[in-house]
């Protein structure tokens, strides 16, 4: 997000707050959360994709909430379409007024607005035809999103993707690019709506309101970096705001105050000196690389929770009480004290719905007497699905990995020593020691991880990697 639609944003919520809750408070929001879904779409070089994929998430959406809502009215379905079209008017006045432009649509727009309001009334016609087979449809729906999930974090699919959108838009597929195929928010988008399917199919979710749910999954503060809520906490504070106005007002207002900071002050500059693919190819010091890895882990810490102190800002503004993702994760002593701290919600997210699960089935299988190897299976794997969600490809794979081993051998060494160094931890002078090195240790193994996560390939990362220890020249 740029300063500008932070600060639209901001306005945003402001407003909003002061709508009437018992009565329009939610229009209000939904309203809003379409226009930022717009607005917020990344630009694509692909014809139409910068308003087509917002309809398309919204569509795709709403096919989830007709499968997990139980009471349905054609009232309310034409209610969020009109307020759907009203959250969009702001990106249609430049085809209706001569003289305006506007950078979300382009000349196509006409044709692709006709097409994608038929696409929902068709959508629409058709989900409710089918919506006597919640079970199947469900299913359905979960492995469409996940392919979805694929085509984007996959290069080699998502340049795939880009061909055939750019043949049928009659546009040159030869300049086609894995990065052509942008779309704002979709990973927290499609973990929000997988986390409601789960939930409602374990019968942990009764009562799921549509525009609630819709609401839930595109909340605009939190539609470009989370963090990611539950359904449950969301609707709650819907119907009972979390804070009053003038708590929300001072909160919030320092929370989006120290995000601000941190991403256009702290960030911006560690971004200059920072560890990136094209200055670490021209770095011949071992101690330099070192440090601007150094500089680079300060930098994605920096901007990652300055986002999440936005989207806590902005939501208090609202009313609304989004949980916490970072919670001073370098100052760890161990490896998993620094998971329960960094992207706190994804974290849990990936515990409740894959370690949890995988875990359960490998303690009831022919690995039940082999405890450590199912330790080992579930953290490598765990941390490897972690590290896929930010991107299918190598680099990402073994930053997984990097963290999955950390993570394995750190919980073995703390059993190990657990009941043999007792004595340090009463020792007044030890223990901070301790606790000090160990600290310095996690934090160099993180960064050390973090060169997996810029790298854009394997040859890239093991050049860092010499560097790093001298070998580079």
């Amino acid at each position: 997000m740029t300063i500008v639609q932070i600060a639209c944003a901001g306005i945003t919520s402001l407003l909003v707050r002061f709508v009437d809750r018992e009565r329009n408070k939610e229009k209000a929001i939904f309203i809003a959360n379409i226009f930022f879904l717009f607005l917020l779409q990344p630009s694509s070089s692909l014809r139409s994709a910068n308003i087509l994929l917002p309809w398309v998430m919204l569509v795709l959406i709403f096919a989830v909430g007709m499968g997990v809502c139980e009471k349905i009215t054609p009232k309310e379905i034409f209610q969020i379409s009109l307020l759907s079209l009203l959250g969009f008017l702001p990106f249609l006045l430049p085809q209706l007024i001569p003289g305006l432009r506007t950078t979300v649509l382009d000349k196509n727009v006409n044709q692709t607005i006709l097409g994608a309001f038929l696409l929902v009334c068709v959508c629409a016609i058709g989900l409710l035809a089918i919506f006597r087979h919640k079970v199947h449809y469900l299913t359905v729906l979960l492995i469409l999103i996940l392919i979805l999930f694929v085509v984007l974090k996959q290069p080699q699919i998502g340049t795939l993707a880009s061909r055939g959108w750019r043949m049928a838009f009659r546009q040159n597929a030869d300049l086609a690019s894995s990065v052509d195929v942008r779309w704002i928010g979709y990973s927290y988008v499609a973990f929000r709506m997988i986390h409601v399917i789960r939930e409602y199919q374990k019968q942990r979710l009764q009562e799921i309101n549509l525009l609630r749910f819709i609401n839930f999954c595109l909340f605009f503060p939190t539609l470009t970096a989370g963090p990611i809520a539950k359904y449950d906490d969301f609707s709650n504070q819907i119907e009972e705001p979390a804070n009053n106005f003038q708590e929300g007002m001072l909160e919030g207002g320092k929370r989006l105050f120290f995000g601000l900071f941190k991403k256009f002050v702290l960030t911006d500059s560690l971004a200059l000196i920072a560890l990136n693919p094209d200055n670490a190819r021209q770095i011949t010091s071992s101690g330099w690389m070192w440090a601007v890895l150094f500089f680079y882990s300060l930098q994605i810490y920096f901007d990652f929770s300055a986002y999440t102190d936005i989207a806590v800002g902005l939501g208090l503004f609202l009313g609304i009480k989004l949980p916490e993702n970072f919670n001073r994760p370098y100052l760890k002593s161990n490896l998993t004290k620094f998971w329960d701290s960094w992207h706190i919600t994804l974290s849990q997210w990936i515990r409740t719905y894959f370690f949890n699960p995988l875990n359960r089935t490998l303690r009831k299988s022919a690995l039940t007497q082999s405890p450590n190897l199912i330790l080992f299976i579930t953290q490598v794997a765990t941390m490897v699905i972690i590290g896929l969600w930010h991107g299918i490809t190598w680099s990402f794979f073994f930053w997984g990995v990097w963290h999955g081993l950390g993570l394995f051998f750190q919980n073995r060494w703390s059993s190990f020593i657990k009941n043999r160094f007792n004595g340090i931890r009463e020792n007044k002078v030890l223990n901070p020691l301790v606790g000090g090195l160990s600290t310095m240790a996690t934090f160099t193994y993180v960064s050390l991880g973090w060169v997996w996560f810029l790298s854009p390939s394997l040859p890239d990362a093991w050049e860092i990697f010499m560097k790093l220890f001298g070998k580079g020249f």
